[in-house]
């Protein structure tokens, strides 16, 4: 009777355990409007691992695909704003690579850090890059992820979802307080030569 009970809570007990959510690389925003002429900003998240523990991310490589006809590339930051590169958590230094082709950016990352400083420092949602663009014409581009290679902090191979966005190119409109402001310039300065004893030279 006694071995019945084991073999019924222990399944409850790993299920317990278990991850929640699965790792993903995703857009952040996954969907903004920018004015064309107007350089933006989109920056390249993971999520889904966990926080001080294994799994932990050594390595990424990825092509980030946009749009060439819409979208010019910038410049990339790697790295979390807030959290610092999680990357590089013991200040050794990372390897990175960037590399620019038609309609894609490849994103290549190689952490210095030990095992035990990625397991145990690196939290399980982050920013891997931020990336910068250029707006050339008027229209939707696409912004997706072909992932090349994902690994943890030993080189095992990582899985995860990868996320889609979208950058929306507008031609900007005027403000109508602009409108306004000319409208006032305008009336001020026929007023002024409708005056009377205005000597016309």
């Amino acid at each position: 009777m006694r071995a019945i009970v084991v073999v019924l809570v222990a399944p409850v007990v790993f299920m317990s355990v278990a991850p929640t959510s699965a790792t993903t690389i995703n857009f952040a925003p996954l969907t903004q409007d920018v004015n064309l002429g107007t350089p933006f900003t989109v920056a390249i998240t993971i999520s889904g691992l966990n926080d001080f523990m294994a799994p932990s991310l050594g390595v990424f490589d990825a092509d980030v695909n946009f749009d060439p006809s819409i979208l010019s590339f910038g410049s990339v930051s790697y790295g979390d704003p807030i959290l610092g590169d999680q990357l590089d958590l013991s200040g050794l230094g990372s390897v990175t690579a960037t590399t620019l082709g038609t309609g894609f950016v490849n994103l290549f990352e190689l952490s210095l850090d030990s095992i035990g400083d990625l397991n145990g420092s690196q939290a399980g949602d982050f920013t891997l890059a931020t990336l910068s663009f250029d707006t050339l014409a008027v229209g939707a581009s696409p912004l997706s992820f072909t992932v090349k290679a994902l690994g943890d902090a030993e080189g095992n191979s990582l899985s995860a979802d990868a996320g889609t966005g979208v950058a929306n190119v507008v031609q900007p409109v005027p403000e109508p307080a602009l409108f306004l402001l000319t409208g006032c310039a305008l009336a001020g300065f026929w007023i002024t030569r409708k005056s009377p004893g205005r000597t016309e030279m």
